[in-house]
């Protein structure tokens, strides 16, 4: 009797135990570890970056005041050149352009336009690792053209105070990174050609505007060399 009670025992502890084990519910675990997986870091070389997306301002424009009545969401496309001086640290420069909808005070037909144009400078967080968390800081010129039917385009000059981007790249391959990114920028409008005046004039309403952007980022490495 205690010689079967302590073989049905046994059995019992061998069967929980096999319960127990998570391998004989997954025997082929996905290891995430290949995602977030050791590089070598980026060198000196000239990087190149290409992204798009989604932006939208707000705040003072002078003529064009306020820009959320006058333009209202649009697409924007930009292009990065610059230099990784360090495995963590990139400078060089930014360019982009905007298309935006038009805003509540311009009919349908009328367009408006943006660009920026600066300098800038990315700190790489990881940069050994596939996943790597970066952000860069940079400040420039800002455009802005409306154009109306029958009427004089309107254009606005001005500076972009700070621009600030936050992404993570995920290296794909040793000169090749994609990156979701968000950003905002500050700046304001000191300049400005209207259908009131014959040239350019000061802007009055000297406001902050705000645009912020999110898309994705592509960057290439050329004449990349591994850091030592």
């Amino acid at each position: 009797m205690y010689r079967v009670a302590i073989a049905s025992a046994v059995v019992l502890a061998s069967a929980t135990g096999a319960h127990a084990d998570p391998e004989s519910f997954n025997p082929d675990p996905i290891d995430l570890s290949v995602l977030d997986r050791a590089v070598a870091p980026t060198g000196r070389a000239l990087e190149i970056a290409l992204g798009g997306g989604y932006t939208q301002g707000v705040g003072g424009a002078g003529a064009a005041s306020p820009l959320e009545d006058t333009t209202g969401p649009g697409g924007n496309v930009e292009v990065q050149v610059g230099m990784r001086i360090t495995p963590r640290l990139a400078v060089g420069v930014y360019g982009t352009l905007a298309r935006y909808r038009h805003g509540e005070l311009l009919a349908d037909g009328n367009q408006a336009y943006g660009a920026t144009g600066g300098v800038q400078a990315a700190w790489h967080v990881r940069p050994s690792r596939s996943v790597d968390p970066w952000l860069s800081l940079g400040a420039g010129w800002r455009g802005l053209w409306l154009r109306q039917h029958g009427q004089p385009q309107v254009t606005a000059y001005g500076v972009e105070l700070a621009r600030l981007q936050v992404g993570v790249d995920y290296r794909i391959s040793p000169a090749l990174a994609v990156a979701p990114v968000v950003g905002a920028s500050a700046s304001v409008f000191v300049a400005q050609d209207t259908a009131k005046t014959d040239s350019f004039t000061a802007v009055r309403d000297d406001r902050l505007n705000l645009y912020v952007f999110g898309g994705l980022l592509g960057r290439f490495d050329i004449g990349r060399f591994a850091h030592h």
